[in-house]
């Protein structure tokens, strides 16, 4: 668990300035030199780390590790003091802990880090904002919300955050902590979890789920029993040190007990007895120390005797050393410190060599003195005898005028007593004599006023007893100004009893008063908390029928508020309360004009006929704050889809998507429309054109010969290049030519160079062998320049929507070409079509997403552009191409595209309007009867979304109902009957069905 309560640094190095400044020493400044050196280490430790952190790049965990508690940065700037060299000079003479050199440098580094990041907020917010969305990094987003609140700490907004963040991890915690105890082999222990989380300084240790509270108190528990070892380990090490045993080892465990103790503040969670022994120990060393540190200084003492020193850059006087070594051996007497006898002795030494340097300056000072005081005795006695008579008159008139200025009838009483002497001996009208006169009268009115004032006092305790203290309130205040006036007058030593008595009248009179202003004030802030919830809970009412009972409740108790304010007893409540009351007055009034708008706001909603305004009305409505919380929630619940109001044209009820809305949302009709092509598009039917394995194919008759006038075999071949024919041999018996021939492999490539093939005529008029007739280009070539290529250029110039579906219909027909020609072009067309199904028609058509789907599976995806060629293809046709091309496309496609097209161009003209809207109960309340029997949408309650009325839906309250409206004005239904009659397909039926519109559907 983390140490919390770690010495602050300045207050760190405020105590080391002032044991310098007083001399300070003894256990309690070697607890400091022991604090300070650990601060040190720590900061050290803290600087490293950072410092590792931002050289490999990140400053973000740079500045996390300067947050940490205590500070960073703050902390290195106030350890680096000006007193160190002192500091450390104080410590090696008393054998206290010396702190090691602080790690400026780095902090130097850091710091100009942090300056050259420039915006350090944009750039903290910049990183939580990133971190924050990762499930992953909780702990890492809760550290730098926690950074950027310590940095800014006037961001209310960061504030929040942290504390936010701060309660989701808690909550974190707790569920973790709950899934350990629920799992048989968890993978952490509820213990490891919270350790982990206080280690982050969550308040866990204060939760209230058992679970977590149990885990903490164990780990507080163990932290403790660690603790109590160190304890008995410094105890047991202390038990034998005394001034001879090397009694600082034990210093040293005692006080890295103690500072530990301090910092996790355990020190009352040990056992007594353990603490107590600590201290026992901590007593015992504080007397070694001092018997240690106060031999240090004497010798230091001794030395300054010697040597001189210096103060201020002035030398010290050597008595002034002296004394101070007489001190500090008194001191040592006195405190019991032993001292060795070998100091003793340099203590001797020291005196005597002081000795010897004072001794004639003490002579003539002597003498001096001697003479001076001789001298001044004789001045002294020969004026006392001349001034000895004027004096005692002096004397004793100023003893009078004393006793005047004090005016205490003791005082004056014993003046007069104590100098009768003198004034029986002054002379008439002498200055003595006229003042004892004045004094002695002085003494006979103070009796006789002390008496007055005791009755009037008598008689004011009482008045204040009897009748109501507000009634007598005049009468009392003029009695004890009379009073106060004798009182004035009378000497400070006479009627103290009667002060009391007065004063104790004067506190029951006020009393009395308070007492009975105080339970007009108990009244009056009943009044007051009856008003302020009438007020609360007309603000919340949720009707305005419940608003005027409310507003009743309280004005009634507003006016009983303001009569009693009226009470002069409690006059000084009028300027507390009558703003309040003023503003109460004023937010009731507010309140009632408010209802008075809404009621207004919803006559106004039920009259509106079109969805705009209708959603316009309904966020007015939503922003009066009086508005009850279901109304509330209810009209939230429409206006959050104001957007999807807006974009209904657009969505699903009219085009599946956004390909389809911009195929349809043209001026021109869809089929004659001639689209952009794409980049894509371009690209693909770039790839199609001048393809020489289609451009340039020559096929030529061949007739194989076994020694027979006719042709044992007769089959057409593809060939690369035209044959040619090599010129005849003649022999005895026949006549011999060659063809060079270059065809295609099975593989449907071209051969790598033409064979030579004899062909013998002989005499009998039988013949040999393969005879080739002259080539021609073939017809598959020939469809290809004259047909695909065309169509290709087309459609890159710019073609209507139906040119792919027609070249389709004009390759399904050439049935001379072939089968593995045709499948491939039907693949690359359907393929062409598939890279935007809306622009060309394919999304229209379920015969062309059938046929795309059958060659898919025909071919496994697989387009060959060689397969026609190949010599097996040639010889023997696929027989499930001839199966598959024998279903015939015919005209469905177009028809297709032509009754789907037309349907969605009717939708796109038409639009959605308001129907009516759902009343409180969820019913529906439509402008027309006849709008139930179509097709309507509302929001839905359940899933928030705006939906096609069905019988099970259940409507949100106040949304608006539309229907969708054609340009002609006619019903979906009605448009989609006459549209199947006139294309011959079932529209309605599937697979159409999927395709329409979902008006229609």
């Amino acid at each position: 668990m983390n140490p919390t309560a770690f010495p602050e640094a300045n207050r760190l190095t405020y105590r080391i300035r002032a044991a310098l400044t007083g001399e300070s020493t003894g256990q309690e400044t070697a607890k400091l030199a022991w604090q300070m050196a650990e601060a040190v280490d720590r900061a050290n430790t803290g600087l490293n780390r950072a410092l590792e952190a931002l050289t490999t790049g990140s400053l973000l965990d740079c500045l996390i590790i300067d947050a940490e508690f205590p500070k960073l940065l703050e902390t290195a700037n106030a350890l680096n003091h000006p007193y160190a060299e002192d500091w450390q000079k104080s410590c090696e003479l008393h054998h206290w802990r010396i702190a090691a050199p602080l790690d400026t440098g780095s902090a130097s580094k850091i710091q100009k880090a942090i300056e050259e990041q420039g915006d350090l907020k944009a750039w903290l917010l910049k990183q939580y904002r990133s971190t924050a969305r990762s499930k992953t990094q909780k702990f890492r987003a809760y550290q730098i919300i926690g950074l950027i609140a310590q940095r800014f700490p006037e961001d209310e907004n960061a504030q929040e955050e942290l504390a936010a963040r701060r309660q989701q991890l808690i909550e974190q915690a707790n569920a973790e902590v709950q899934d350990s105890l629920s799992q048989l082999i968890p993978a952490k222990a509820p213990k490891e979890i919270v350790k982990e989380y206080l280690l982050l300084g969550l308040p866990l240790k204060k939760s209230k789920d058992p679970a977590v509270k149990k885990a903490a108190k164990e780990l507080r528990a163990e932290q403790v029993k660690e603790l109590s070892e160190q304890t008995l380990s410094a105890v047991k090490l202390a038990a034998e040190a005394d001034e001879s045993s090397d009694w600082q080892k034990a210093e040293e465990s005692y006080l890295k007990c103690e500072y530990s103790l301090s910092i996790y503040e355990a020190r009352g969670a040990i056992p007594t007895e353990d603490r107590s022994a600590l201290d026992t120990v901590g007593t015992q060393l504080a007397r070694i120390r001092n018997q240690f540190e106060t031999q240090i200084a004497i010798r230091t003492a001794i030395y300054q005797v010697h040597n001189g020193l210096e103060a201020d850059s002035k030398p010290v006087k050597l008595a002034n050393r002296v004394e101070k070594l007489k001190s500090l051996e008194s001191q040592a007497m006195k405190t019991g410190v032993r001292l060795p006898q070998d100091l003793q002795e340099e203590m001797k030494v020291a005196y005597a060599f002081a000795n010897r340097r004072r001794l004639p300056f003490y002579g003539s000072l002597a003498a001096i003195l001697i003479i001076c005081g001789v001298a001044t005795y004789l001045f002294i006695e020969q004026n006392k005898q001349r001034k000895i008579e004027a004096a005692l008159q002096a004397e004793a008139l100023a003893a009078l005028q004393k006793s005047e200025e004090n005016a205490t009838v003791d005082q004056t009483r014993q003046a007069l007593e104590e100098w009768q002497g003198e004034i029986d001996k002054a002379e008439q009208e002498s200055s003595l004599l006229e003042k004892a006169s004045v004094l002695e009268t002085w003494l006979a009115d103070q009796t006789e006023m002390e008496t007055q004032y005791q009755e009037s006092v008598a008689e004011f305790s009482r008045l204040i007893a009897e009748g109501d203290p507000f009634a007598n309130e005049g009468i009392v205040t003029s009695k004890a100004s009379e009073i106060q006036s004798m009182r004035d007058s009378l000497a400070s030593d006479l009627g103290t009893e009667s002060d009391q008595q007065f004063e104790t009248a004067l506190t029951l009179f006020q009393e009395r008063k308070d007492q009975v202003v105080d339970g007009l004030k108990k009244d009056l802030s009943k009044v007051e908390r009856e008003l302020r919830i009438a007020t609360n809970n007309a603000t919340q009412a949720t009707n305005r029928a419940e608003f005027e009972r409310l507003q009743a409740a309280a004005e009634k108790r507003a006016q009983l508020l303001e009569a009693k304010l009226q009470d002069r007893r409690i006059a000084d409540q009028r300027s507390v309360l009558s703003p309040f009351l003023k503003s109460v007055n004023q937010q009731l009034s507010d309140i009632e004009t408010k209802w008075e708008a809404l009621d207004n706001a919803w006559i106004q909603l039920a009259k509106l006929k079109e969805l705009k305004p209708y959603l316009a009305q309904m966020e007015r409505i939503h922003s009066f704050d009086i508005l009850a919380a279901d109304k509330k929630t209810a009209l939230s619940q429409t206006l959050r889809l104001k957007e999807a109001f807006a974009n209904l044209d657009s969505a699903k009820a009219v085009f599946p998507n956004t390909e389809a809305e911009e195929a349809f949302k043209n001026d021109t009709p869809y089929l004659t429309t001639q689209p952009e092509l794409s980049d894509i598009e371009k690209t693909y039917l770039e790839r199609l054109q001048n393809l020489d394995k289609f451009k340039n194919v020559y096929q030529s008759q061949v007739q194989y010969f076994e020694g027979t006038t006719e042709s044992h075999n007769e089959y057409r071949i593809y060939l690369h290049e035209p044959v040619s024919k090599s010129d005849s041999e003649e022999t005895d018996s026949n006549v011999t030519f060659s063809f060079k021939v270059r065809g295609f492999n099975e593989m449907g490539r071209a051969e790598p160079e033409a064979r030579e093939v004899q062909f013998i005529s002989r005499e009998d008029g039988s013949f040999w062998g393969f005879f080739y007739k002259p080539s021609t280009l073939s017809p598959e070539s020939q469809y290809y320049n004259g047909s695909i290529s065309n169509t290709l250029s087309i459609l890159l110039a710019g073609a209507d929507r139906t040119t792919v579906v027609k070249q389709l219909e004009d390759l399904e027909k050439q049935e001379e070409l072939s089968p593995a020609f045709r499948i491939y072009w039907q693949q690359e067309l359907l393929g062409f079509m598939e890279l935007q199904p809306w622009k060309w028609g394919l999304a229209l058509s379920p015969t062309l997403q059938k046929r795309n789907s059958q060659l898919k599976v025909l071919t496994k995806g697989h387009k060959d552009p060689n397969l026609w060629l190949s010599t097996i293809e040639q010889t023997v046709p696929s027989p499930e191409f001839k199966t598959f091309l024998s279903e015939s496309l015919g005209t469905t496609p177009l028809k297709e595209i032509r009754a789907l097209a037309d349907l969605y161009e009717k939708t796109s003209q038409g639009g959605y309007e308001l129907a009516g809207f759902a009343l409180e109960d969820g019913e529906m309340d439509l402008f027309r009867r006849s709008d139930r029997k179509t097709s309507l949408w509302s929001v839905n309650s359940l899933t928030g979304t705006i939906d096609r009325i069905g019988s099970d839906m259940q409507l949100t309250a106040y949304a608006p109902i539309l229907r969708f409206s054609f340009a002609d004005g006619s019903d979906p239904s009605e448009i989609l009957k006459k549209a199947s009659s006139a294309s011959g397909l079932k529209l309605g039926q599937a697979p159409f069905s999927n395709l329409l519109p979902e008006v229609y559907q």
